[in-house]
């Protein structure tokens, strides 16, 4: 499987904490996800070492380790397989996606760095230009 990387940055006019609770609240999440599949979640508690699961309504998706985490300022996550209807898929080997939010006087630069199997990079990425924008919303907000 080859991999290509994602590497997008958007400026947000709100602190590094509202950044954060715009990315991982469940709620908030599901209003930005959409803009990869409607009705997308997660579940799981974001902890470092903690397993998550990214779903669309059918529960397919995939699981993930949450490899590290400093809070308001840096998540990354280690997609370890697909899931189909729950159940586990193929194999993700390192794929990984981070999240880096940095604040300078209340400005908030966010920077999403996601990889992932060349065929569907053009689409991820345009899908991934609108996430960013309906986080910069609900930040703001």
């Amino acid at each position: 499987m080859k991999l290509k990387t994602i590497d997008q940055t958007i400026q947000i006019n709100a602190t590094a904490e509202k950044v954060w609770k715009a990315l991982w609240d469940k709620e908030h999440y599901k209003k930005w996800a959409t803009a990869y599949m409607p009705g997308s979640h997660y579940t799981g508690d974001l902890k470092q070492g903690n397993r998550i699961k990214f779903l669309d309504p059918n529960n397919n998706g995939m699981e993930s380790n949450v490899e590290s985490l400093t809070e308001h300022r840096e998540i990354t996550f280690h997609h370890l397989h697909e899931l189909e209807i729950g159940k586990e898929g193929q194999s993700l080997g390192n794929m990984r996606e981070k999240y880096t939010l940095d604040e300078q006087n209340g400005t908030t630069t966010l920077s999403l760095s996601s990889e992932m199997p060349e065929e569907y990079f053009n689409e991820m990425d345009e899908a991934t230009k609108k996430a960013l924008l309906i986080i910069k919303e609900l930040a703001e907000a």
